[in-house]
């Protein structure tokens, strides 16, 4: 686990060196320039801002999380939380590896946890790395996975403690409580019969959901996301199921059929791991919810929620590896083969997508933002944003960007790179950082080298 957490975050902290910049993106100013530090800066800031609904997450891990970033080191700096969203990201490999570890065996152990590592190695997600409020993503998926993988294990407290922490960090955290109540539902089927303590766990993770879904903020993102009819929702769900394959391609519909095997497997024999298929109820809603919340524009699932399609991914291989453990007939076999090939060549075009375009494009923009936002900031001329896309303005309203940026308390609270204030006390750790980063990968996979003590230790 510590050789997975390494290389990830060692690869994670090398991304966001090379191709990351200090220069806020769309929802930051919003989110954090005028509204978390703004009124920090005028002291208006308490707990109700904090939990205050932000398009029907309550946000209040990653909100604490950059008020703790922006007060430690003085002023505002993307880079940092870029830096925490890189951490978490290692974080969730480091656990899914742990699960490998516990939970294989035999020669198939060492290549799982290999191909994990690689699988989080690669930044697939780039804008979710990139952009740094996006930490509520890697929040989310963190505490969810943990939620799930202590609650199939009956360790309760520890699993509802985790659940808590899921749905504080954004709304679809809430989604692991059906997901669990699903395995319960799965096992009762198998066993056609249902103790008290499954009863209970249903009771209390319904009551639960219910009571959070009731008290879930008004205020949604836009309706035009929103999936006016079935079509739209469908696209937007195959578009997620068949990632990272293209949706006209149809060989991608085999990159799910892995999970529906086990649970298949699961409805007539025992011995399936109970997290797998909490975890595969878990990311079945996570694509249901893209379907319905992101499916009006009828596009491909943005990348900063590829994150979630990661783990899905992982969910698959794990799946076959399961169903390979106790059959591994020429049928089997074949379709392993398929499945490994089709996945490998999806990742393998989708990372050259990333290094050729993805990273140095959000660079690219980071760049012209600066000299942007600079340039109006020195003349005042409003005309310095036109012709320019939303992308590379870093806002989708420039009339509205202007208004925050006329504002003397936000301009004084800019990262240094647009010419504010900030004090920058976390610029020797920041640094340090970014040139430990090919010394983590090298020890991680030092430690990986290892004979067998490094998949159990480490």
């Amino acid at each position: 686990m510590v050789s997975a957490f390494l290389i990830v975050f060692g690869a994670m902290l090398a991304t966001v060196d090379i191709f990351g910049s200090s220069i806020p993106y769309t929802d930051e100013w919003d989110a954090e320039a005028n509204w978390l530090y703004r009124l920090f800066e005028q002291g208006d800031l308490g707990f109700g801002e904090i939990a205050a609904p932000h398009f029907g997450h309550r946000l209040i891990l990653t909100r604490l999380t950059s008020l703790g970033l922006y007060v430690l080191n003085g002023g505002w700096d993307p880079q940092l939380q870029m830096i925490v969203n890189g951490l978490l990201h290692a974080l969730i490999c480091a656990v899914l590896v742990g699960f490998i570890v516990q939970r294989t065996d035999g020669p198939y152990r060492t290549p799982a946890a290999v191909a994990t590592i690689i699988l989080f190695t690669v930044p697939f997600s780039w804008l979710s790395i990139l952009v740094a409020f996006q930490t509520q993503f890697y929040f989310m998926l963190l505490f969810s996975i943990l939620a799930l993988k202590h609650l199939s294990s009956s360790r309760y407290l520890a699993g509802y403690s985790f659940a808590a922490l899921a749905m504080l960090s954004m709304t679809p955290g809430a989604l692991l409580l059906p997901a669990y109540i699903f395995t319960l539902i799965v096992s009762t089927l198998r066993h056609r019969y249902i103790s008290r303590e499954q009863l209970g766990q249903i009771a209390i993770c319904s009551a639960v959901f219910i009571f959070f879904v009731w008290h879930l903020p008004e205020t949604t993102a836009d309706d035009a996301y929103h999936a006016g009819n079935l079509y739209d929702f469908f696209v937007t769900v195959f578009y997620a199921l068949y990632w990272p394959i293209r949706l006209e391609h149809w060989v991608g519909l085999i990159i799910y059929a892995p999970f529906v095997l086990l649970l298949i497997k699961a409805l007539r024999h025992s011995g399936v791991p109970i997290f797998l298929l909490a975890l595969g109820g878990f990311i079945t809603l996570q694509i249901l919810a893209m379907g319905y919340f992101r499916g009006g524009l009828n596009i491909p699932i943005p990348n900063r929620y590829w994150e979630i399609l990661i783990v899905g991914i992982w969910l698959n291989g794990m799946s076959l590896f399961f169903i390979m453990r106790n059959s591994l007939s020429r049928p089997v076999k074949a379709f392993a083969f398929a499945w490994m090939f089709v996945a490998i060549v999806g990742l393998s075009a989708t990372a050259f997508e990333s290094f050729s375009e993805g990273l140095p494009g959000r660079k690219a923009e980071s760049l012209t933002t600066q000299s942007l936002i600079t340039e109006y900031l020195e003349t005042g001329n409003r005309e310095v944003f036109a012709g320019f896309s939303i992308y590379e303005v870093s806002y989708p309203d420039t009339e509205r960007l202007i208004d925050i940026l006329n504002q003397p308390v936000v301009r004084d609270l800019l990262p240094g790179s647009l010419g504010g204030s900030s004090a920058d006390n976390l610029a020797g750790v920041r640094n340090v950082l970014f040139r430990l980063h090919w010394l983590m990968i090298l020890g991680g996979l030092c430690l990986l080298a290892l004979p067998s003590r490094a998949l159990r230790g480490f």
